[in-house]
């Protein structure tokens, strides 16, 4: 982020036209080849955010670009661009209106399809979770008593055998030991999907 963390909670002016500044943001981070760096920013003209694209792209990261702007010139720099086009703002440089809503269901869009291709979402279900309190116990009891057929009572027990990880304790509650369920786990990636097939005859 331009500015730093800091820049959070204090406006850094100027930060954002300093393009030096991103490519030793990107240095700092120690990017590579095996990452994907998203830059952002309305007009897709920030110095900042181009050199951010710039460095992490000469680094070998996969690079994508999101702007609001046709023009951009972040879009052309970076691997993937996305173009978001809202328009002129009702409030003219109030970028957080139409631009921000924007480009925050992109994220959205891509964080969720981002999980469902790691396998952590299973037939609608974010069951890449551990029931840390008592709103996430709740969710992860109807979860896995909905996966597997059982009553929620049965489903909190599995949960606490499992110490909360959703995915073991629906491969439980399939009858798997927890050392099966932790090694099919492990060599599938965490793909509950693949998991079930793989450990329950009878079972997707």
């Amino acid at each position: 982020m331009a500015g730093g963390l800091g820049a959070l909670l204090q406006s850094v002016e100027g930060a954002e036209d300093d393009e030096a500044a991103g490519i030793r943001a990107i240095e700092d981070a120690g990017i590579t080849a095996d990452d994907v760096v998203i830059g952002i920013a309305a007009s897709g003209t920030t110095p900042f955010t181009m050199g951010v694209l710039r460095a992490a792209g000469d680094a070998g990261a996969v690079t994508i670009a999101l702007a609001n702007n046709p023009e951009a010139p972040l879009l052309a720099v970076a691997r993937h661009g996305i173009m978001v086009e809202t328009g002129t703002e009702v409030v003219a440089g109030s970028t957080r209106m139409k631009a921000g809503t924007a480009q925050k269901i992109v994220l959205n869009l891509l964080s969720t399809t981002i999980m469902v291709k790691l396998g952590r979402v299973y037939r609608g279900m974010m069951v890449h979770m551990r029931a840390s309190n008592v709103k996430l116990r709740r969710r992860a009891e109807r979860m896995v008593s909905r996966i597997v057929g059982c009553p929620e009572a049965d489903a909190a027990r599995l949960l606490k055998r499992s110490a909360g990880d959703v995915k073991v304790a629906v491969l439980l509650g399939f009858g798997v030991t927890e050392a099966q369920a932790a090694e099919a786990l492990q060599r599938l990636g965490g793909n509950l999907r693949l998991a079930i097939k793989d450990s329950v005859r009878g079972h997707e």
